[in-house]
């Protein structure tokens, strides 16, 4: 499914015109690594991370914020690996975006061998990208040292879900001391698969509720909004139309479903009035029903991760 990997990389050294900025920062920077596919621009870009075993809505979350980004001249940097990882790359590449997906190990096996036909397609939507020689495993120092170069990558880094031990607080981390902003998407004090993110809040990071809370900082650190591609125009509805309370009623919903009565609870909005506003956008495509009542934003259907 992969093809011939080795025989379409390409090497970039430190002496070439395209090696990222990003990685110039830092201090171990790679003196070479390889590339499959195309390897984007990367001074607007965004690192989204977070764990294997995330729960469906944190995987909405990540898919919504990664095709929201894109759609938005952002390119999405992430590790390939299952759960948030692959729901970021999926997101991108569904808004017809730019994506980087960072390996672990080397081009002869890249892992997890489960995204395979993740990384063919992200290969055709942005780059494969490594540092490891072919050959070596995919052991727990090599995650380590990969996490850097995905937040060198980025201009930001937004941690979706991380339980306290977690990959994704290692990237964080790195992200901390090149200066770059750490976003973390609140969690429920209860909820384990989230305590890294309590701990990210609690320790200053800032706080990420939807898309706009990101790319407003990208912008600022990467300059002036990048022209869309034809492909990302035809993708982004036309919000200029709705009323207020369908606006509100759609940002509520950015990336989990939620049933009318607590839509009414989170926006004051009056309970006849989310249900009018509903039945508007579900006519209009923006938002579908889910089973037990609830609702979010569509995504075409499919759920890829």
């Amino acid at each position: 499914m992969l093809g011939d990997l080795l025989g379409r990389a390409r090497l970039v050294t430190l002496a070439c015109s395209d090696y990222p900025a990003g990685l110039r920062d830092l201090s171990d920077a790679p003196a070479a690594f390889r590339v499959v596919g195309e390897l984007p621009e990367l001074r607007r870009a965004i690192a989204i991370v977070g764990t294997r075993r995330a729960d469906d809505e944190a995987l909405d979350f990540a898919y919504s914020l990664a095709r929201e980004a894109v759609m938005n001249g952002v390119t999405v940097v992430s590790g390939g690996a299952i759960g948030v990882d692959r729901a970021a790359h999926e997101g991108a590449i569904d808004g017809g975006g730019r994506t980087v997906v960072v390996l672990p190990t080397g081009l002869d096996a890249p892992y997890p061998r489960a995204n395979h036909d993740l990384f063919a397609r992200a290969a055709e939507a942005g780059c494969l990208l490594t540092e490891t020689d072919d050959g070596a495993d995919a052991q727990r120092g090599r995650f380590l040292t990969r996490n850097r170069l995905i937040a060198a990558l980025g201009r930001s880094t937004v941690v979706v879900q991380a339980p306290a031990r977690s990959g994704a607080l290692s990237t964080a981390r790195f992200a901390m001391r090149l200066g770059r902003p750490v976003f973390a998407v609140p969690a429920s004090p209860w909820d384990p698969r989230g305590s890294g993110n309590l701990r990210l809040l609690s320790g200053g990071s800032r706080i990420c509720v939807g898309p706009g809370d990101v790319l407003s900082e990208t912008a600022l650190a990467g300059g002036d909004r990048a022209a869309e591609s034809p492909e990302a125009t035809e993708n982004t509805h036309n919000f200029s139309d709705l009323t207020q309370s369908e606006q509100t009623i759609l940002q509520s919903l950015a990336g989990r479903a939620r049933h009318a009565e607590d839509l009414c609870q989170r926006t004051g909005i009056p309970a006849f009035e989310v249900q009018q506003s509903i039945l508007r956008l579900l006519v209009r495509g923006l938002v579908e029903e889910k089973p037990g009542g609830r609702y979010q934003t569509c995504r075409g259907g499919r759920k890829p991760y």
